[in-house]
Order: C-alpha cells, then structure tokens, then sequence
C-alpha cells in the first residue's frame, strides 16, 4: 500500500538590492493581481448575478499582461497561483468554512509561489549556494540542511518575505513511501517497545502524559511582554511614516519573530521524543477557536499553540512509523479513567477523589490516561499497559464516550477540554487598482 507524503523545507535567503526590488515588485504584483480578480468578481455578481471561475479569470490575465507592466513581469505562473487561491476562497467561503474574501492592502511582507517548481523555474544549487527564481535570478541561500534524495520530487517553491524583513524560501517535496498492514506496525511497534501514549493538552502544565510525566508551560509571549511594551512605546512617540518611524516598528516585528522562533524550536524538542520512543500518541481534539472566546485566557491559548504542537507531531509520527489519533475532549478531565464515573467538579479542583471507585485521581494525570483510552478504543490496538496502575485494556473492556459529540460549537466551559468562456468588453478587470494583514534533566524540553 503506498501513500504521498510531503515535507516542507525552509531556508534563508540574503537577495542582493536590486533583487529584493525586484521580489517586492512581485509582492505587489500578486497583491494588485488579488484586488482585481475580487472586484472583478463581485462586479460581476452584482451586476449581472453571474459567478465567476478559475478559468474565465485566467483567460482574462493572459490579455491583461499585454496592457499591465506590473503583471507582465510577474512569472505566468505565480499570477495563475493567485487566481487559483481566490477562487479556493470563493469555494471555502460558500461552503461556509471562512468569511467573505477581503482586499488587500499594501504592506512589504507577503508571499508569491511557483506552482510548478519541478518545470526548471525554480533550480537550487547547494554546492554553489545559490536559488534560481525565475524572473529575479540567482539569489544567495544558506542551504543548513541537504536537500532529499532523487526519490522525492519538488512540488512548489514560495517566497516569503516576513516582517521583520528577512527573505525564506519554503520547498514542497513529494515522496511515495509504502504503508504497512496495521497489524504488522502494531507487532513491529510492540516489538520495538514503542508504547502507546494519552496527552492533555493545558495552560498549567503545557503537556501532562499518561506516564505522570508533565511539561510546564515556557509562556513565551508573557516572558517578552516586558521588551514588547518598552518597543511599542517608544513607537508611539514616532512621526508616523517618519524613518524612525519604521525603524521602530522593524524593531517590534523583529521581537514577536524571535518569541515565534523560540516556540517553533519548543514544539520540535517535545515531539520529536514522542514519535521516537511512542507507536501510538492520543491528543484531545480540541476546539481552539471557540475556547479563544475567553479573553482572560485568550492570550495564554495562543501562546500554548496547541495546534502546531500535535502537527508537528503527526508529520514526524508518519516518517517514524507511529501513529497520531485525535480523540473528543468532552468530559476527558472529570471522567475517571477506572471507572468511568463522571465526576462534576470545577476548575479549580486540581486533585479529586472519584464518586464511584473512591480512587483520589489528578486531574491532568486523569484527562490523560482517558485520552489514552479513547484513542485505544479508535486505532483500535488490542492489550497494551497503560501507566502504572491502569490494567490491561482489551476490546471488550472499550465502553463508549459518556456523550456523543455533534462537532457542534461548544462555548467555553474550561481550558484544555474544549473542545475559458468568450470574454467580452464588460468581462474585463477594472484598470483602477482596488486597495482596501534546553533540555532539561527529563527527555522534555524546558526553559
């Protein structure tokens, strides 16, 4: 059985002046190439009740490179790759997954992509250290990692400018790597001693596991607020547009990427161990955005990133032969993991004893071990010991979830359990531009 796997790869580039002038003309040809297509869209609704595709808009930009200098510079390609991502949002939109699409609006940070990187418009030489772009040149990269092997295929390149300044290069590969029977992984993994693992995700202790092990939250953004508040204000004192002015403000982007940098290297640090000594890890499914409407716990949330915690864990799992299942968080923190007895207590209530087996349990050591036991009970494994003083799980021993989760919204109730046509005059894109975002003595990383 074989399944296409990509991974991303990112590297520095330190373009010359004339070719980061001509990267940000590229910036500001995909952002005016945006604002065109949408008006041109919603003109056309408006005025005529007639929808919009991908394909009559491709048709309109190979005429409009003809009359546009900014257009005409642009790689073909990075123009359709444009278009194709205004009309995903059309569709995510009317499937009602995001909002309506807005206008940009010009700032010097942002990305263009090559779609096709594999066709020779992108070519990336790391004897020479140097990335060709097609339509900028040869630009310097640092190429800190070696490339894959021939097996694997380059798939798209994006160039990103971020707001601090600095220019990234991400690569797209795709490789077909063979999957095997899941009752073969399962005799390998316990072979290798690769046992499974439950993970509660929360504020007070980042990552609490079935094994008592627990990973203190680094709050990160709240060790930087100090520098921040110093930075921002001294930024208010600025003339706006003065060149104090954006010096100021380099400075702040600058720190928010550094806070960014450190948790990104935090998340690596804590998953790499789980994928290499865990054939199955259990992860709640939490529902983030909805637990992002608690304002006195908004920014601890954010700064957890919870999200690219169990994505970084799942891409790594797939390469290592472990398995990553998400499991619903309903009730995961007041179900006894024996018994599964709920038990109605609050927040506050760190420690409890269980109203049905009288087992005095800890919350977070708790939630974990029952996330273990749902996520058993989906990947479907059979006798593994989980913890220490938990008995042997069996299929017949799986009961179900005390309530069935819809995917509905839920509100807020506690951190961590949250859950081509003819083209005619008219058809036209309006010609005015439209403007309108340490390892510490555990396996864990510590701060």
């Amino acid at each position: 059985m074989l399944a296409k796997m990509k991974s991303a790869f990112r590297f520095r580039l330190y373009p010359s002046s004339k070719q980061e002038a001509q990267m940000l003309r590229a910036l500001d040809a995909s952002r005016c190439l945006w604002n065109q297509a949408l008006a041109h869209r919603k003109a056309r609704w408006e005025k005529e009740r007639k929808a919009t595709s991908y394909n009559l808009q491709a048709s309109i930009l190979t005429l409009e490179r003809e009359r546009d200098m900014l257009l005409g510079d642009l790689y073909s390609q990075v123009g359709q790759d444009v278009l194709r991502r205004l009309d995903k949002a059309f569709k995510s939109f009317f499937a009602h997954r995001t909002r309506y699409p807005r206008f940009k609006k010009f700032i010097q940070s942002g990305s263009f992509t090559y779609p096709q990187a594999y066709n020779g418009s992108v070519k990336a030489d790391v004897v020479g250290k140097r990335l060709y772009l097609s339509r900028i040149g040869n630009v310097k990269t640092v190429f800190h990692r070696p490339l894959p092997t021939k097996a694997s295929r380059l798939k798209t390149c994006t160039v990103m400018r971020e707001p601090d300044g600095k220019w990234f290069a991400s690569f797209v590969f795709e490789e077909v790597v063979p999957l095997q029977d899941i009752d073969t992984d399962i005799t390998q993994l316990t072979a290798a001693k690769k046992t499974p693992i439950g993970i509660d995700l929360g504020l007070l202790s980042l990552v609490t596991t079935s094994d008592g092990e627990k990973v203190e939250h680094p709050h990160l953004l709240r060790k930087a607020e100090k520098r921040l508040k110093h930075l921002q204000h001294s930024l208010s004192s600025k003339k706006n547009g003065s060149k104090n002015f954006f010096k100021a403000r380099h400075r702040i982007a600058s720190q928010y990427a550094r806070v960014r940098r450190q948790r990104l290297d935090f998340n690596h640090k804590l998953s790499t161990p789980l994928v290499k000594e865990h054939g199955l890890i259990a992860f709640e499914d939490l529902m983030t955005r909805n637990m992002l409407k608690n304002h006195k716990l908004a920014q601890s949330i954010q700064d957890a990133a919870w999200g690219r915690l169990v994505r970084l864990t799942e891409y790594k799992a797939l390469k290592a032969g472990s398995r990553v299942v998400k499991v619903p968080a309903t009730y995961s923190t007041q179900e006894c993991h024996k018994c599964s007895t709920l038990n109605k207590i609050d927040l506050a209530t760190r420690e409890f004893v269980c109203i049905g087996c009288g087992r005095i349990l800890q919350r977070d050591r708790n939630a974990a071990c029952v996330v273990l036991k749902r996520g058993l009970a989906i990947a479907g494994w059979t006798i593994f010991r989980v913890g220490q003083d938990m008995p042997d799980l069996k299929p017949v021993e799986m009961e179900p979830l005390l309530i069935q989760t819809t995917g509905r919204a839920r509100s807020v109730s506690e951190a961590g359990t949250i859950r081509p046509e003819g083209l005619e005059p008219h058809d036209l894109w309006p010609r005015e531009d439209v403007t309108n975002t340490k390892l510490g003595p555990h396996r864990y990383p510590t701060l």
